[in-house]
């Protein structure tokens, strides 16, 4: 089953579990790279891919939340045939969180966990403006964030590749209204960088009242992108909240 959300690293012929990764604001399944080698083989790896970038770069992007949100959900539902968890980074952890709910609404199987990394819990989001700003400003939050190379940057050509898709995401999750207060009967792992800029600790452990489970929170060294440069200590530890949900 082929489509053009989800781009799918298989390890063994039969997983033991569907794990389904989303991106940051003007991110893409790049994000992911390497986390194949490091995760179980009976894992298999589903990457969301957003239009606007990769691949898809020719496809609008939605123009809402509830749009992205629909789409997603949709996809990974034919897809619920064995145990599944999410995994989403900043704004993924946010349309990862909507699409169990939406999921949920439906009344399909609920996930075995939901990660969110990166991401203060809903009841502290605020709405921006930074998508209605200039290009300069745009530049200025992504070097803050520490997650695109300077130097790319500082080429005309990159920044009309980047810019266009940051601002499009940005303005989906500014604009963002949760869309239920119920909270999730699966588990939910927070995961965050000691150093991010975005919020503080308890703006993450904030994520405690959205699930009737259980709830944890890990911290790492590094900023917004604490796991670009090394995935494995995020991947020990997501696995190992994975087994605690099968215990």
């Amino acid at each position: 089953m082929t489509s053009p959300w989800i781009r799918t690293v298989a390890g063994s012929a039969i997983p033991a579990l569907k794990l389904f990764c989303l991106p940051h604001a003007g991110g893409n399944a790049g994000l992911y790279r390497g986390w194949r080698e490091h995760l179980s083989q009976d894992i298999e790896l589903n990457l969301i891919c957003y239009p606007g970038r990769l691949e898809r770069w020719q496809q609008p992007i939605p123009t809402s939340m509830p749009e992205l949100v629909r789409e997603v959900a949709q996809a990974i539902a034919s897809r619920l045939d064995e145990p599944w968890a999410i995994f989403g980074h900043s704004m993924g952890a946010v349309v990862a969180h909507e699409t169990v709910l939406a999921l949920q609404k439906e009344g399909l199987p609920s996930p075995r966990l939901l990660a969110v990394s990166a991401r203060e819990a809903p009841q502290f989001h605020q709405p921006g403006t930074l998508h209605h700003q200039d290009d300069k400003a745009l530049c200025d939050e992504l070097l803050r964030l520490d997650g695109t190379d300077p130097e790319l940057l500082a080429v005309t050509e990159m920044r009309e590749l980047i810019l266009p898709t940051m601002r499009a995401d940005y303005a989906l999750i500014e604009q963002w209204q949760l869309s239920s207060t119920q909270p999730l009967s699966c588990p939910i792992a927070a995961f965050v960088g000691n150093e991010d800029p975005e919020f503080e600790s308890q703006q993450a452990e904030g994520w405690a009242r959205w699930t009737t489970s259980h709830f944890t929170l890990d911290r790492f060294r590094g900023g917004h992108f604490y796991f670009s440069g090394e995935p494995q200590p995020l991947i020990s530890q997501l696995q190992a909240r994975l087994r605690k949900t099968h215990a």
